[in-house]
Formats: structure tokens, sequence, C-alpha cells
């Protein structure tokens, strides 16, 4: 939710500052280029934006004169940064609604060859076929998930742990090899609410993860 919201911050100002220096450019342009009122282009700029500045050079630059090419500079950069914006924009808006790009999102480090991960249900299931690096999500568990904290692991070569954080507390399971457990996080100092769960991979090969936190 964080991350979609910056977006959409991010993109609103960029989007705000690149139709302003549209608008200085339309004004100044339409002072030469244009048989209208150059404030006319402006504010159609300013209203329409894009549709506008197409309005404008379409129908408004009839004049056979030299532009004037002021804010030239700061229009191209506020273009560019605005191309940028709105392709994250989309790409955020589009991962935000599967859920991708919520507060549970998995955000991944390192080096794989082939890494598959999905969650539904509760579960949060990945495969390595090797590599190395981390993998995390953040999880909003009550009392009774805790309880229930689950976690299944094989892995054929290297090291594999699980990380887990909630503000200072913090602990770090070694579940390499062939681990199967559940693990009251009670016991381990934790309280319902967000818990960051991280997998450590080190060199590792052909492993399979399930943790899960389901209340019966």
């Amino acid at each position: 939710m964080i991350l979609f919201v910056v977006s959409v911050v991010t993109f609103s100002i960029i989007a705000m500052v690149a139709t302003v220096f549209l608008a200085l450019w339309t004004y100044k342009d339409a002072q030469v280029k244009s048989e209208q009122e150059p404030i006319m282009w402006l504010l159609i700029v300013l209203l329409l934006q894009g549709i506008g500045i197409i309005i404008y050079l379409c129908a408004g630059r009839t004049k056979k004169v030299p532009a004037p090419g002021t804010y030239k500079i700061p229009l191209i950069a506020s273009l560019i940064a605005l191309s940028f914006a709105t392709v994250w924009f989309i790409f955020s808006t589009i991962t935000f609604a599967t859920g991708d790009l919520s507060s549970n999102s998995t955000f991944n480090t390192g080096v794989w060859s082939v890494r598959q991960a999905s969650y539904r249900d509760n579960q949060w299931t990945e495969t390595v076929r090797s590599g190395r690096g981390s993998s995390r999500r953040t999880h909003t568990l009550n009392s009774d998930q805790m309880r229930a904290f689950h976690v299944e692991s094989t892995i054929q070569d290297g090291a594999l742990y699980l990380l887990l954080e909630q503000g200072d507390t913090s602990t770090r399971i070694d579940i390499s090899g062939d681990f199967y457990s559940r693990i009251d996080l009670h016991d381990h100092g934790f309280t319902p609410g967000r818990i960051r769960m991280t997998l450590q991979y080190e060199r590792v090969y052909r492993s399979h993860t399930i943790i899960n936190w389901r209340a019966q």
C-alpha cells in the first residue's frame, strides 16, 4: 500500500510540474507562432494537458516563424520524468489491484537461476532451483495464527534460514536440510500484529519451502 501511495504522489507531482512547463512553453510559443491570444492556449493546455498541446500543435501554430524555444530544456526533462512516472504508476496500479504491491508483497534480492513463489490462504510457498539472496514478506498475524505457525522445508544443498522480525524482537531459525515443525511465535517473544518473514538463501540448490499460519 505504501509503495502504491508513493507512486501516486510521485506521478501527481511530476505530472503537475510537466503540465506547468508545458503550459509556459505553449504560452511563449504562441506569442510568436499563433494568431490567437497566448493566454487562451495556456489555459487550454492547463485544463486539457496532453490533449490541449495536441490541439495547439495542430491548430494553433499558424505562423511560419522560428519558435522561441523558451522552457525547452525543463520541458523535455519534465516529459521524460513524466514518461517514467506514468510507466511506474500503471505498473503499481495493476500490481496493487492484484495484491502484489500490497503491504504483504514479496521483495527479493540476490541471484537466482529459477525461483517460483506463491501466496494464498495464509500460506507462502517458495521453490528455488539454485541461487543465493533473500526473499521477504510482511504479514499481520493474530494470536491463533501465531500458535499455528508452521514451516516445512527441504533443501538438497546449501543453507536456508528463516528470519522473523517484529520491532526490536527477532529470531533466526535454521531450516536447512529437511525441516518440519510448528513454531509458536509467542515462545519467541512476538505479539499479535505485523511480522516480517525473510527467507535467507546461502548458495542453495533445489529447495522447497512452505510457511503457513492457518488457525483451526
